[in-house]
C-alpha cells in the first residue's frame, strides 16, 4: 500500500539525480536543438609534458645580532627585583608565623604557671590563718574609720604664689649674693 501511494504521488518512477533534471520528460529522449548541433565539441589539446624543476635549496641568511633594548633590560631587572622582594616577604612571613607559634606556646605555659602561683598565693594569705596568728586583737574597721574619695570631679590645680614686690636694686643684690654663695659652696 505504501508503494502504491508513492507511485501515485510522483509523476514518474525514477530515483536519484534524474528526478531533479528539468529537461527529463519521461521515457523519451530529447532531440538536440539546432544551436547544439552547430556547436561542436572542442578539439582535445595535446598534452604538454610538464618539465620537472629541480628543487633548489634556499640560501640561509643570518641576521646580525641587534642591540639589546634598554627598556627590556630595565623590565627584566624590575621583574627580578619584584621576585626577590616576593621571596623575602614569604621568608619574613614564615619567620613571623614560627615566632607566633613559639610565643603562643610560651603564653600557654605562662598562663598555667600563673594559675599555679595564684593558688599558692591564696594559700599563704588565708584570713583564717592570719586570725589565728594575731588572735583577738585583729578587728574589722568601723564605719568612721573608712574614708571614701570622690574622683568624679575633673582634675584642676591651683598654684598660689606670694607677691613680693621689693625694690629692683634690693632684689638684684640679693640674687647676686645667692649666686656667689652657691659658687662658693660648689668649690668647698
Amino acid at each position: 500500500m505504501a508503494a502504491h501511494r508513492r507511485r501515485s504521488t510522483t509523476t514518474y518512477g525514477t530515483f536519484g539525480s534524474v528526478a531533479y533534471a528539468p529537461a527529463y520528460e519521461g521515457n523519451t529522449v530529447r532531440a538536440p536543438r539546432r544551436e547544439e548541433e552547430l556547436r561542436r565539441a572542442p578539439a582535445p589539446r595535446p598534452r604538454e609534458r610538464q618539465q620537472v624543476r629541480r628543487h633548489e635549496r634556499a640560501k640561509v641568511r643570518v641576521r646580525q645580532a641587534g642591540q639589546v633594548a634598554p627598556f627590556a633590560v630595565v623590565g627584566f631587572l624590575a621583574v627580578a627585583l619584584f621576585a626577590a622582594m616576593l621571596v623575602t616577604s614569604y621568608v619574613q612571613l614564615t619567620v613571623a608565623n614560627d615566632e607566633m607559634v613559639s610565643l603562643s606556646k610560651e603564653l600557654s605555659e605562662l598562663q598555667a604557671e600563673h594559675v599555679t602561683l595564684s593558688a599558692q598565693y591564696e594559700k599563704v594569705f588565708d584570713l583564717a590563718t592570719i586570725q589565728e596568728a594575731v588572735g583577738d586583737t585583729m578587728v574589722r574597721p568601723t564605719s568612721d574609720q573608712v574614708v571614701y574619695i570622690d574622683l568624679s570631679a575633673p582634675d584642676t590645680v591651683t598654684v598660689y604664689e606670694e607677691d613680693t614686690f621689693g625694690s629692683g636694686a634690693k632684689d638684684l643684690f640679693q640674687g647676686a649674693r645667692e649666686v656667689i654663695e652657691s659658687i662658693i659652696e660648689y668649690f668647698r
